[in-house]
């Protein structure tokens, strides 16, 4: 079973936040997700939705015959600008695997959303999380909503999308990125949406900026006239078609995510002709991003289980504010997509160190990087196949082979204490 306490988790992920890349142990920071997407109706109302995203990492899993079930409630509060209650949801909802790997993925996650119809003001909404095996509760962050504004502003927040879609109900749905409302970092394409209610307007000024440097600056054009709102399908919230709102002029920006960098962002949106000129804050977030890349220094280090000392010492050298750019530099001559912003083989190479650092240890082995299957694993990645056996001496043996090029790897635990040494190659 696996059985902790949710409160005492949630502490863990914040204490942890810069991971011990010298011991196995470390822990993610981890983050629920979660963001308010208001969309004008048709009666003058708004539709309100809170959409959040919680990982598998962070619920309590308890184990049945055969499965982990975990669930949790979300319980969202509205309060009007004179602290009075306006409406208060919850919804419950359950989460069901085959295996015990499924409940540490740090990839996996629950979304949905509660939905909300509500009168133009200002308002507060508040919300919870509780943990169904446990007596866990995580309050998130009040945020404060300003429909008055909404209802004035010709251009409504933007909306980032996957390049993704799916069919729900026989009809095209767009899948909702739903990260907070960040732009991922990441090797999928993304597109944003910007909704504009004056559906005369058929172009618009579209500039990013990151650091004061114009990362984006572009004429848009591609639009759809379309009544938008949010729907779940097929374990996803996507942006469909609602009949109750009002039909907004959506531009499209195209892969907006394939030229960006991990930074704070500024979305301008302008039109000289229609008095445009709105400006939005974003982030670009590396949501799975390798934990032994984020100290710049300690992945220069690990960059030793396929460079010489003197390479490696070479680009530490260099002052430490450098060291992302020197990172950066170091594996541009790898990148298989230099068009891009996101290079694949340095994901590749410290997701495998991560790997290497959590499953290789042994007893009294502080770092799986550093063991004879760890350094192979980082070399030459996942084997195709892994016999397990005993040896004439009852040492339990492990026989990696790989193709193109064809190799094997054998590996012998001589002390029984899960440390493995490289005997052939």
């Amino acid at each position: 079973m696996k059985k902790f306490l949710f409160s005492l988790f949630l502490i863990c992920t914040s204490l942890f936040g810069q991971p011990d890349f010298n011991s196995p142990d470390f822990i993610p920071r981890l983050h629920i997700e979660s963001e308010i997407i208001a969309l004008p109706r048709t009666d003058g109302e708004f539709s309100v939705n809170f959409i959040y995203k919680i990982p598998y990492r962070m619920l309590v899993f308890e184990r049945k015959v055969d499965s982990f079930d975990a669930g949790f409630r979300v319980t969202v509060e509205i309060l009007d600008e004179d602290s009075k209650l306006v409406v208060r949801d919850m919804k419950d909802s359950k989460v069901i695997v085959n295996n015990f790997e499924e409940t540490n993925d740090y990839n996996l996650f629950l979304q949905d959303f509660l939905g909300f119809i509500l009168k133009s003001g200002e308002y507060k909404i508040s919300a919870h999380i509780s943990d169904m095996n446990s007596t866990g509760e995580l309050k998130l962050e009040p945020i404060k909503l300003d429909l008055e504004e909404y209802k004035d502003k010709i251009v409504q927040h933007p909306l980032v999308i996957s390049s993704r879609d799916i069919m729900c109900d026989d009809k095209k749905n767009f899948i909702l990125a739903n990260s907070g409302g960040n732009v991922p970092f990441s090797s999928d394409k993304f597109h944003l949406i910007i909704p504009i209610t004056d559906t005369s307007i058929t172009e618009i000024d579209v500039v990013i900026e990151s650091n004061d440097e114009v990362i984006i600056s572009t004429k848009v054009n591609e639009s759809y006239i379309i009544p938008i709102g949010i729907a779940e399908c097929e374990k996803h919230l996507s942006v469909t078609r609602n009949p109750e709102a009002i039909p907004l002029r959506n531009f499209v920006v195209r892969n907006v995510n394939q030229k960006l960098n991990e930074s704070e962002v500024t979305l301008k949106v302008m039109n000289e002709e229609n008095s445009i000129d709105e400006e939005y804050e974003s982030k670009i977030v590396w949501f799975n991003k390798p934990f032994s890349l984020m100290d710049p220094e300690k992945a220069i280090e690990f960059l030793n289980f396929v460079e010489s000392d003197s390479v490696v010492s070479s680009l530490l050298s260099n002052s430490s504010s450098d060291y992302p750019k020197v990172l950066k530099d170091y594996w541009a001559k790898f990148d298989p997509t230099p068009e891009t912003t996101y290079n694949e083989v340095m994901f590749e190479y410290y997701n495998r160190v991560d790997y290497s650092i959590k499953e290789f240890k042994g007893i009294g082995k502080g770092n799986g990087a550093k063991t004879d299957r760890g350094v192979v694993y980082i070399k030459f990645g996942k084997p195709v196949n892994i016999e397990r056996s005993s040896n004439p001496q009852g040492q339990v043996m492990e026989i990696w082979s790989y193709l193109k090029p064809e190799r094997k790897f054998t590996f012998v635990d001589k002390k029984g204490t899960g440390n493995f040494s490289l005997t052939e190659n």
